[in-house]
């Protein structure tokens, strides 16, 4: 192929961005340039022009030419969910997995943005990997590229981009682990095709040694969850270091893990032999930005783009057939209407005197109701077997010790239907408590309403969940 390709990966989170510029000549991939931009302030809808425009004066400073981007997401802007897809082409299949992502997420869909990645067949059911990422961190994101001067071509998942490089071949388990400074993040796949993936914040104190130990104990709990019955060890985790990890920590970890585990580097896997990133100054640091990059440019290795989603989209064909079923349904919906209007004159007038007899009886009707309550609710608390203290008490102990997660308001009616109020320091400990409520046996229909920033000046989280006690089984 003639000519030269530019594209500009960047791998973005709560701290700053990687950015990555990758070109393409005669189908083989080099880095140019990598530099990381902070962004000193939280991103948002107030700050995000400003960063924008931050950024594109760090690219141009840092010698960066290409306008088209790849941009990759934390994990922890991202949900997912592994399901079961139902034999189908790909059109019946995306309405099919719109339907169950609307069922698998509790958050309001149209807050969320989904796709999948896994193979599927129009024969036989298949696994597949459900991800939804939040609409205004793609908004977020794409108001950022617009201000500082990029065209953004895909959204993926900075992970999921560097799952794409690990081996195909053979069926057992093989896992990821991508670590940065502040979070690291876990991921495990079978044949090639992503089976889920982790955001594991770093609450350590900073030091090398407690570092290694997070990883360990990280990689340890992520296994064990997810190997299978049929699987055996030793188990290969390819680890990629993004943060600077100092000499002997994956000896250490190795150390650690003992012969079950064996943590392999990632500066040996082939991505970094494809671009190169071995002789690239910062080419630990910019992986994930690269990965991003490269998959963008082989459109048969992205698997997930949030820009344009299989899920959701807007079908544009069949217009002509669209305009006619529209037509013959608003002819059918204007003669049902003519009918429906000739019955309603002729009810009129006992509608009226109905109305008129309900507003009457409301005084009565409304203070029976209250008798009924007030009964209800002391017979509540004089029976021999307090439901209502017994689901406070499950509930309290779903809740950790150290104070990461806390209620503000806690509402139960007598059948048992309940809606929890609260705040978290952040998203992964009220998923936590979230585990803990949907596995415990006394509590059915589990649905979280929503999980958002408390405030504009607040890191905190607030969320709402609602659920059903229904007393030990």
């Amino acid at each position: 192929m003639l000519g030269t390709r530019h594209i500009l990966g960047l791998a973005v989170d709560d701290s700053g961005v990687v950015a990555t510029e990758l070109s393409i000549r005669s189908g083989r991939p080099a880095v140019r340039k990598t530099g990381e931009f902070f962004w000193g302030q939280e991103l948002t809808t107030d700050s995000v022009r400003d960063l924008g425009r931050k950024l594109h004066q760090f690219l141009r400073d840092q010698g960066f030419s290409a306008k088209r981007a790849a941009v990759g997401l934390a994990a922890k802007w991202v949900l997912a969910r592994e399901i079961t897809a139902p034999p189908a082409s790909p059109d019946a299949l995306a309405g099919v997995l719109g339907i169950q992502a609307e069922r698998a997420f509790s958050i309001n869909s149209d807050e969320l943005i989904f796709d999948y990645c896994g193979r599927t067949s129009a024969s036989e059911k298949s696994q597949v990997l459900l991800l939804a990422a939040r609409r205004q961190i793609v908004d977020l994101i794409g108001e950022l590229a617009a201000a500082a001067g990029l065209h953004v071509q895909s959204v993926t998942v900075s992970a999921l981009a560097c799952s794409k490089v690990l081996s195909e071949a053979g069926g057992a388990y093989r896992f990821g682990l991508y670590a940065r400074p502040t979070y690291c993040e876990f991921w495990g796949q079978m044949n090639g095709t992503l089976r889920f993936i982790r955001h594991i914040p770093a609450g350590t104190d900073g030091s090398p040694t407690s570092y290694a130990d997070l990883l360990t104990s990280t990689i340890q709990r992520q296994v064990l969850l997810a190997s299978k019955p049929d699987q055996s060890s030793p188990y290969e985790v390819t680890a990629y270091d993004a943060c600077g990890l100092s000499d002997g920590t994956l000896d250490r970890l190795n150390e650690q893990l003992g012969s079950q585990i064996k943590v392999r580097d990632g500066r040996g896997a082939p991505l970094y032999g494809k671009l190169g990133l071995q002789d690239c100054l910062g080419g630990a640091r910019s992986v994930a930005a690269a990965a991003v990059a490269w998959t963008a440019l082989e459109p048969d290795r992205l698997a997930v783009d949030f820009q344009h989603p299989r899920i959701g989209a807007k079908e544009v064909s069949g217009h002509k057939r669209l305009v006619a079923w529209a037509t013959f349904v608003a002819v059918v919906c204007i003669i049902g209407l003519g009918a429906l209007l000739a019955d309603w004159h002729g009810d009129r007038s006992d509608i009226a005197i109905y109305t008129e007899q309900l507003q009457q009886m409301s005084e009565d009707i409304a203070a029976a109701h209250e008798v009924v309550d007030r009964v209800s609710y002391a017979s509540s608390w004089t029976s021999r077997e307090p439901r209502l203290l017994d689901c406070l008490r499950e509930l309290t102990l779903a809740f950790p010790e150290e104070g990461s997660v806390w209620a503000t308001s806690l509402a139960v009616t007598e059948n048992g239907a309940g809606s929890l109020v609260g705040k978290a320091t952040s998203e992964a400990s009220f998923y936590e408590v979230l585990d803990k409520i949907k596995q415990n046996k006394v509590f059915s229909h589990v649905q979280m309403i929503h999980v958002r920033d408390a405030g504009r000046d607040s890191r905190e989280k607030e969320f709402a969940v609602n659920f059903t006690f229904q007393g030990a089984k």
